[in-house]
């Protein structure tokens, strides 16, 4: 097997109905989308898929992708090239044809274990839901990300202070308007996220706070190293080359007195 494959994802769904239908979005996983250590094949379980459903693969795309394989390519996960790969993060792929169908990502594995939260699950980021029983239960951590999906031009997204939450005081700038907004929750702590819209956080409740853990350890004070002791200077040694040389001059000269001053009394005589 492939070592760079994740997972496989395997459905089956009818073909048309007699009578006429109303085509289903799925979210392929639910809010927990295209990503690790998901049981696709529960998820799929309960549903039928028809075709002219759409199955919506989101993710991110630096760590994931989708692929369209045979029975035999899911089964010993088998990466088609990567040319053949969706990667967009937001791939809607319409159910055409009945019978059996297989997807799988070809990303490698040394993503991490960060988790990727779509705010508010299926319902995404909108007006009247209960963002704070959606965050109940979960485990937030630094390194996770939270990605807000909503309709764009119908809301956005402002990280916001805690008296900024509390009163849905809207910042004058720094908001998100993608309507696929990713963000990385960088350090622990509280984290308050507001929309922007008029009425949308005071009226309808579009608002969040989550509490992140983690985050790398503060590094140890290094301790300094015992400063390199100086040696401390020894007792000057004394130089008596130059002073030798002195004793030396000063016997020559009385020397040559001595000789002078005899030559001189022995001429006076």
């Amino acid at each position: 097997m492939d070592s760079k494959i994740i997972f496989c994802f395997m459905i089956g769904f009818l073909g048309f109905l007699p009578e006429i239908t109303k085509a289903t979005e799925y979210w392929v996983g639910g809010e927990k989308g295209w990503t690790l250590d998901v049981d696709y094949q529960a998820w799929a379980k309960d549903k039928t898929f028809k075709v002219g459903d759409k199955l919506v693969f989101k993710y991110n795309k630096d760590r994931h992708n989708v692929f369209k394989v045979n029975q035999t390519s899911f089964q010993n996960c088998i990466v088609p090239p990567p040319s053949q790969g969706l990667t967009s993060g937001n791939d809607v792929i319409t159910l055409a044809s009945p019978g059996k169908h297989w997807w799988s990502s070809g990303t490698g594995t040394g993503t991490g274990t960060a988790m990727e939260y779509w705010v508010g699950g299926d319902k995404g980021w909108t007006i009247d839901v209960d963002y704070q029983a959606w965050a109940k239960g979960k485990n937030f951590k630094v390194g996770d990300t939270l990605v807000f999906k909503y309709t764009k031009g119908h809301h956005n997204v402002f990280k916001v202070n805690q008296t900024s939450f509390k009163d849905c005081i809207v910042p004058s700038s720094g908001g998100l308007t993608s309507g696929d907004d990713v963000i990385t929750l960088a350090t622990p702590g509280k984290k308050w996220y507001i929309c922007g819209f008029p009425s949308h956080c005071s009226d309808h409740n579009q608002k969040l706070v989550i509490t992140v853990e983690g985050g790398a350890p503060a590094p140890a004070t290094p301790i300094p190293s015992p400063a390199t002791p100086v040696p401390t200077p020894g007792p000057a040694t004394k130089d008596d080359s130059n002073n030798s040389y002195r004793v030396t001059i000063s016997a020559y000269k009385i020397f040559v007195g001595g000789v002078v001053l005899v030559w001189t009394i022995l001429t006076l005589v």
